[in-house]
């Protein structure tokens, strides 16, 4: 298999924003600042329906929940949130582009 120079691209451009994944920090009182700003502004989101917000609600319960029971900067569990990090983005990309 002959793999084209924007193929290649692609793939050098996808391992660097996976590297990039995890290396995020964010303090007690930076999440705490950014929960009170969130709680704000909740009030003005028009694009975010309730079942949005419950949906969106689970996803980060079930997060915290299993940060406190494993290591999610590692392992199996880093693995799959990676993955599921890049899909979101892609969504992200094919819905901005339509735009």
């Amino acid at each position: 298999m002959k793999i084209t120079k924007e193929t290649l691209r692609e793939m050098i451009e996808s391992e660097m924003d996976k590297k990039s994944f995890g290396a995020d920090t964010t303090s007690a009182s930076d999440a705490s600042r950014k929960l009170k700003q969130r709680s704000k502004d909740t009030k003005q989101q028009k694009g975010i329906d309730n079942k949005e917000r419950g949906i969106i609600g689970r996803i980060e319960e079930n997060l915290a929940k299993l940060a406190d029971l494993t290591d999610i900067k590692s392992g199996s569990v880093f693995a799959v949130l990676k993955k599921l990090n890049v899909i979101i983005e892609d969504q992200i990309a094919k819905l901005e582009g339509k735009k």
